[in-house]
């Protein structure tokens, strides 16, 4: 099971630049199950994972980088999967859209999709897609609306370009080889 401290309650103000929001997040109890449709959160380090707990024991969200460096699917998951030995809170922005079964329907009408972008469909961009009909992602508002967060993305995308650069030498070397000890 994760693990999970007291039930609390607190109002996190987010700026975006463009507005600020209020989110109210509540910690989950041991052994509590949110409302199917309920938005949850878990912590990582330097960012929060979100996903759609769709009833059961199950949760609906984009893997992205939750598993390493390399993009993952819209999967369906247990809570103890998605969790991670982490805490998990629900958050709650606002009026939904829709009522918890069409939330639950949309979230798995994206199983199998895989088309991660941190900055432009990540996990929190298909949440809120979800829940308000809306894709956006609060963090990654409030990571470009600071010079300092610019610096870091830049950085980011510079080694993922090497990492990646490296990848296709190593691929296109492979298939050299391979063509050639073909035509021996």
């Amino acid at each position: 099971m994760w693990r999970l401290r007291q039930s609390e309650k607190s109002i996190t103000p987010c700026d975006s630049g463009v507005a600020a929001v209020r989110f109210l997040h509540r910690l989950l109890a041991p052994g509590e199950e949110p409302k199917p449709g309920a938005h949850i959160i878990s912590p990582r380090r330097g960012y929060l994972h979100h996903g759609i707990y769709v009833g059961e024991g199950l949760v609906v969200h984009y893997a992205g980088l939750a598993y390493g460096f390399f993009r993952g699917p819209v999967e369906e998951v247990s809570l103890v999967q998605f969790a991670r030995d982490r805490s998990v809170w629900t958050r709650w922005r606002g009026q939904p859209a829709f009522d918890g079964g069409e939330i639950v329907r949309r979230a798995r009408s994206r199983v199998g999709e895989d088309r991660y972008q941190i900055l432009h469909n990540n996990c929190e961009h298909f949440c809120e897609w979800c829940i308000h009909g809306e894709s956006r992602s609060y963090q990654v508002e409030l990571l470009l609306s600071s010079r300092r967060g610019l610096a870091i993305i830049l950085e980011l995308i510079e080694r993922w370009d090497a990492f990646c650069a490296r990848r296709r030498v190593d691929t296109v070397q492979r298939v050299c080889n391979a063509q050639f000890a073909l035509h021996r």
